[in-house]
C-alpha cells in the first residue's frame, strides 16, 4: 500500500528484514513513490497473547478495586486466600468482573488503535500484549511492538494517536456510567482512608454532569466501571506524554520534526519536577531515557503534516488536558 510521499533523498530507501520498500511512478509525473511490502510472513503468537490477556484478567478481576474499597483491610496483592474469597463471594466478584471487563475493554481499544493503523500501512507489528501483576489493580497496561521502521512522519502520526483516540473513545461509556452509578458519602476515615485516587479534569466534568460540586467534607465512592475508566484516563495521559517514543512523542515529532529535539529536555525536566507531587513520574523519568528521551528520524521527512492531521494533533492535547493527573495516587 502506498503511503503517497515522495521520496526526495538520493540513494536507496531504508530497508528492514521483515519489509522492503517497493519504488513505483509518482501518478504526477514527479519523483518515485515507495510501496511498503512484507519480505516474509510476520506470524501472530496468539498463544502467548491469549495466555497473557487470561492472567491480566484473573489479576485485575481480583485486585482492581475489590480489596482496596471492599475489603480494605487486605493489602492490594494477590495471595491464595484472597482469590478464592473474591471468586466465591457474589457481591465481590461482581465488582470485580465489572472493573476488569471495563478495563481491559479500554485497554484493547488503545492497543486496537495501534495495531489497526500498522496493519493500514503494513508495518509489521505484534498482537497487543497485556502485562500482568499481581499488585495494585492487576495490569501495567498493554502494548504492542511495532518491528520495522516508520517511513514517513503521515505513518508515524497516525500509528501515534490512533492507540490515544480509540481508548479515549472507549472509556467515555464507562466513565459516564460510572460517574453516574457512584455514591456521593462522607469523606473516609480511619484505616486505608489515606490512600486516593488523584482527579483529572475528565472526571472532574463528569461528576459535576451527574452530582454537581461536591459539598466540603463528602467523597465519591466510585463504581468500578468509573475506576476502570479512572485507569484508562491514568494511561491515556502517560501515553500522551510528548516525549520519546511515547505516543505523545511520536506525535510531536511528526508535528514539529527536529524541533522535538529542543522540546524533549525542558519537558523532561517538567517531568521530573511533578515527581515532587507523585514519585511515579520519576520512575517514567527514568523509563524515558531508557527508550531514548529524543525521538528517531523518520526516512521522509521532507513533507509536513496535512490540516486534517494537524487538528487531530490539537485534539491529542485536548485528550492529554482532560486526562492528566498530576498525583494520580496519593
Amino acid at each position: 500500500m502506498s503511503d503517497g510521499t515522495r521520496d526526495p533523498r538520493p540513494g536507496p530507501p531504508f530497508s528492514s528484514p521483515l519489509i522492503e520498500l517497493v519504488p513505483s511512478p509518482s501518478p504526477d509525473g514527479g519523483r518515485e513513490i515507495y510501496s511498503q511490502v512484507a519480505r516474509r510472513p510476520d506470524r501472530p503468537r496468539y498463544g502467548l497473547a491469549l495466555l497473557l490477556f487470561v492472567l491480566t484478567f484473573l489479576c485485575a478481576t481480583t485486585l482492581g478495586p475489590v480489596m482496596l474499597y471492599f475489603d480494605g483491610a487486605d493489602l492490594p496483592w494477590m495471595s491464595p486466600a484472597n482469590v478464592v474469597r473474591v471468586w466465591t463471594h457474589p457481591d465481590l466478584l461482581a465488582a470485580g468482573l465489572a472493573f476488569s471487563l471495563s478495563a481491559l475493554t479500554i485497554l484493547f481499544c488503545h492497543e486496537m488503535g495501534h495495531y489497526v493503523a500498522c496493519r493500514i500501512y503494513r508495518i509489521p507489528c505484534t498482537l497487543p500484549y497485556f502485562l500482568p501483576v499481581p499488585i495494585n489493580f492487576g495490569t501495567f497496561g498493554a502494548f504492542i511492538r511495532i518491528k520495522a521502521p516508520i517511513y514517513s512522519k503521515r505513518q508515524l502520526f497516525d500509528v501515534g494517536i490512533a492507540g490515544p483516540i480509540a481508548g479515549f473513545v472507549a472509556l467515555i461509556p464507562f466513565l459516564l456510567y460510572g460517574v453516574a452509578h457512584s455514591r456521593v458519602i462522607p469523606a473516609p476515615h480511619g484505616p486505608g482512608a489515606d490512600l486516593s485516587l488523584g482527579p483529572c479534569l475528565a472526571i472532574g466534568l463528569a461528576i459535576r454532569l451527574f452530582h454537581g460540586p461536591l459539598r466540603e467534607g463528602m467523597a465519591l465512592d466510585l463504581h468500578p466501571a468509573a475506576m476502570a475508566a479512572w485507569l484508562g484516563l491514568l494511561a491515556t495521559s502517560i501515553n500522551l506524554l510528548p516525549l520519546g517514543q511515547l505516543d505523545g512523542g511520536h506525535i510531536l515529532y511528526a508535528a514539529t520534526g527536529r524541533l522535538q529535539r529542543r522540546l524533549a529536555l525542558p519537558i523532561w525536566l517538567l517531568l521530573a519536577i511533578m515527581g515532587r507531587l507523585w514519585p511515579g513520574w520519576w520512575l517514567w523519568c527514568v523509563i524515558v531515557l531508557v527508550i531514548g528521551l529524543f525521538h528517531p528520524p523518520v526516512y521522509d521527512e521532507s513533507i509536513p503534516l496535512d490540516r486534517k492531521r494537524r487538528l487531530l494533533a490539537w485534539a491529542a492535547l485536548a485528550m492529554l488536558v482532560l486526562s492528566f493527573m498530576p498525583a494520580p495516587i496519593s
